[in-house]
């Protein structure tokens, strides 16, 4: 047993706690959170064997499956109660604090991979995006074992391949973005050409089809409409709509998305933010001088950094912080290498290292405790719809009709707990019982009850004949019948 265990231990208890403390009020149930649930139920309770999850931000592009059928499990243990995913949040995030020093210790050393794996764990911002149950959870994950799987690549080891074959199987899952990354792969076979024969690609091609399948199946019955939307937006890199900003300006606005990752890492100060990445860049070359033999590492650094910078500067999307997730593992790295250099430069560096570890700890374990969370998460739409139930219950109301009082978009998250309370809706009319949902409260000079951020205002209901009612709740159940945003058959 590595004399690094126990702290291994430790370092996975900190994960832990900082990923489940008050998890149930904590988890912010919002879209993504309820669409997750419709796909479960969808192939649970209707039956349905998907072969896509929702779609993406660009149009005819979905993402795979694995997420949603990796979450069943937890529904069936939970009872089909969404609380239940957080386990799998818990699983992936210890996963990856216990890969990462797995990795760093083997590639670098074991007080490289303990530093690294500490930052993963204890970070507030990490344990937040991994607390969210969503499709991308896994992308430090994969990142990591990328990390692992190129650098074995660049030292002439063909199971690599296998690896690396299985991890771009998982793109799809994912995050497209990720994909950029084969561009590393393609650099590092050509530099390792020697090394390799054209036989070592058959299994991990064999590998990557099987990995595929369910993308191949699904292109073959939808004439490759995810191939030509792919094609499509991959085509609009280098063309930018009119009225859009400058080549400098979106390569200073990925620099500064990428800087907000690093801070929601470290949590510093958010005013210097676009700094920190070239703060830990200037540790990875002082690294380089310090240990000529880091070469390797930086080189794979800059081609990973500049693959992202280069697209997203000249692709047109409207660039959010998730999709530069898939360099976020450099930061730690970098960290990591630069707080591992200062240990062992003197006593002073050791100081220099052990108060700056320390800070980090110190400022994230007390936002663990102390931050402001939403109060219009899961705990809160639960009794919300729970309410509304009750009420129905005792006043004998066949269906009803829910509206929301709020900003777009903020409307969503509450169609599969109306689902799991067995109410039946319709559309918003004056012939059955109208619930209103507020969010925020100041929208409304006054609301009925309240759960947190959300209010609830109930019907007026001497405006309803019951007889006309009944009436109007024959029919589809509009909750179940009515199209959902981003979920399709």
């Amino acid at each position: 047993m590595s004399k690094y265990f126990p702290l291994l231990l430790v370092i996975i208890a900190f994960g832990l706690f900082c990923r489940g403390f008050a998890f149930q009020s904590r988890y912010i149930y919002a879209h993504d959170s309820d669409l997750a649930s419709w796909m479960v139920k969808d192939i649970l309770v209707d039956h349905h064997l998907r072969l896509v999850g929702q779609e993406t931000s660009s149009s005819g592009i979905f993402i795979g499956p694995l997420f949603y059928y990796s979450l069943i499990p937890f529904y069936l243990i939970s009872g089909m109660d969404p609380i239940g995913s957080v386990a799998y949040s818990w699983i992936i995030g210890l996963f990856s604090v216990a890969s990462i020093y797995y990795v760093f210790s083997r590639i670098h050393n074991p007080k490289i991979g303990l530093i690294a794996g500490l930052i993963h764990a204890v970070s507030y911002g990490i344990s937040v995006n991994e607390r969210e149950v969503v499709p991308t959870t896994p992308v430090m994950l994969w990142t990591v074992w990328f990390y692992y799987a190129v650098h074995r690549l660049m030292a002439g080891d063909k199971k690599s391949l296998w690896l690396l074959a299985f991890l771009f199987g998982l793109v799809w899952h994912l995050n497209l973005a990720l994909g950029l990354l084969a561009i590393i792969v393609v650099i590092g076979l050509l530099l390792k050409r020697n090394h390799f024969h054209p036989r070592d690609l058959l299994m991990p091609l064999l590998i990557f089809v099987v990995m595929s399948l369910p993308l191949i199946i699904f292109e073959a019955r939808h004439d490759y409409q995810q191939s030509r939307a792919l094609m499509s937006t991959l085509s609009s890199i280098g063309s930018p709509k009119p009225g859009s900003p400058s080549l400098l300006t979106k390569f200073q606005k990925t620099a500064s998305y990428a800087g907000k990752n690093v801070h929601a890492i470290y949590w510093l100060d958010g005013k210097l933010s676009p700094y920190f990445p070239l703060f830990l860049m200037f540790g990875l070359i002082w690294t380089k001088f310090k240990k000529p033999r880091f070469g390797i590492h930086l080189w794979i650094y800059g081609i990973w950094l500049a693959v992202y910078w280069i697209f997203f500067s000249l692709h047109p999307i409207n660039l959010s912080e998730y999709y530069l997730n898939g360099i976020n593992i450099l930061w730690i790295a970098m960290a990591a290498h630069f707080l591992v250099l200062l240990m062992d430069t003197n006593n002073l560096g050791k100081a220099a290292a052990f108060v700056l570890i320390t800070g980090f700890l110190a400022v994230n374990l007390n936002l663990q405790l102390t931050a402001n969370y939403s109060k219009n998460g899961y705990i809160q739409k639960k009794a919300i719809i729970q309410a509304i139930k009750t009420d129905v219950l005792k006043r004998g109301i066949p269906c009803i009709s829910v509206s929301y009082i709020t900003n777009p978009g903020y409307n969503l998250g509450y169609r599969y707990f109306i689902y799991l309370s067995g109410l039946k809706t319709r559309p918003v009319t004056q012939k059955v019982p109208v619930y209103s949902i507020v969010f925020p409260l100041s929208l409304v000079d006054q609301v009925d009850q309240t759960f947190g951020d959300l209010g609830l205002i109930y019907p007026q209901y001497e405006r309803y004949s019951p007889e006309t009612a009944k009436i109007e709740c024959v029919g589809q159940d509009s909750n179940l019948s009515d199209p959902m945003f981003g979920f399709t058959k």
